[in-house]
């Protein structure tokens, strides 16, 4: 069972505080290819919400971007942002 199946849902003050770690984590996977939020979560072990919260705070700081269009699910895959890349090289 993943972590977010055996666990209750945690509040967003908890999941905000992760928010560093996981940015780290979020973005090793992305390394590898684009990947939506689902696939994310799944290879985490979190749940969706969790993963939200947790991209969105990195695109807003511009450390990732959406690309292409929504799946038939309303996913976006989610990338490295290019320049960011370019900055941690």
């Amino acid at each position: 069972m993943s972590k977010s199946q055996t666990t209750k849902m945690r509040d967003m003050l908890d999941i905000a505080q992760d928010e560093m770690v996981m940015s780290d984590r979020i973005a090793d996977i992305l390394k590898q290819g684009p990947k939506t939020i689902p696939e994310i979560a799944q290879t985490l072990g979190y749940s969706t919400r969790e993963v939200t919260v947790w991209l969105f705070g990195m695109r807003r700081y511009g450390r990732v971007e959406e690309i292409g269009r929504v799946d038939v699910d309303g996913y976006f895959q989610y990338e490295l942002a290019k320049q960011h890349s370019l900055d941690r090289a």
